[in-house]
């Protein structure tokens, strides 16, 4: 019998644009090209440019390519990072390969952070709203786990780097919805780029304390406090830089 193949090994592709080396992992779809900044799509044993992407801004993310943790007990690794633009400014999607296989992604905005896993959709078809009639302030049942809505937006790519599950062509605008549980679950409602329907993709998770997960390595600036673990609130924290 094969092994099973590993999530984490690398296919060794080249970008089509400029020749770099393009090393896709795992079930990754597409890639950005860290020499040339062009979008790669892998489609079966080919690849393809879809454009070039727009420069990651500096949002004050400690979080790195390359950064692991654990979650649950489950080791996990960052592979991607997706720069998403609204209304109220820029925030990180970033992409995580767990050890076991599954995939998911952590979420980084303002200095806080969620880990959610993708549920199956026949959790939430025809279960719950289209995006246009979510309300703030409803409950909603996910995967039997009551929750209010805390936010809805619409919202486009706006950068990349690493690569990524799906074909993130730059300026792709998707539609989301954001929930939380009275127990702190955390959960997002991925409508894609066509809000009219009643079948989103579910994400399931939890807030975290990136030292809580043991993030490693993280990246220093001046004036960010570098997180103290549980127990620790009481030692003084010095800025990083």
């Amino acid at each position: 019998m094969m092994p099973a193949p590993d999530p984490m090994q690398e296919q060794q592709t080249h970008c089509p644009n400029c020749g770099a080396p393009a090393p896709f992992r795992g079930t990754a779809v597409s890639l950005v090209c860290e020499y040339c900044n062009s979008t790669i799509v892998r489609t079966g044993v080919d690849v393809k440019l879809i454009g070039q992407v727009s420069a990651i801004v500096d949002n004050g993310s400690p979080v790195i390519l390359g950064s692991r943790g654990r979650f649950k007990g489950t080791p996990f690794e960052v592979a991607g990072r997706l720069q998403v633009q609204y209304g109220r400014g820029t925030w990180n999607e970033w992409f995580i390969n767990f050890a076991d296989g599954t995939t998911g992604w952590l979420a980084d905005a303002q200095g806080q952070f969620a880990i959610t896993r993708p549920k199956n959709q026949q959790v939430v078809a025809g279960r719950v709203p289209p995006y246009d009639q979510v309300a703030i302030n409803s409950t909603l049942t996910i995967d039997n786990i009551p929750a209010v809505v805390v936010d809805r937006r619409a919202a486009s790519y706006k950068g990349a780097e690493g690569i990524l599950p799906f074909e993130a062509e730059p300026g792709m605008r998707f539609h989301g919805v954001d929930l939380r549980g009275h127990k702190g679950e955390f959960i997002s409602l991925d409508y894609g780029t066509n809000p009219n329907h009643n079948s989103p993709v579910p994400y399931l998770g939890e807030a975290i304390a990136l030292v809580d997960v043991g993030m490693h390595p993280l990246r220093s600036f001046k004036g960010w406090r570098r997180p103290a673990p549980q127990g620790a609130a009481g030692r003084a924290q010095q800025p990083a830089g």
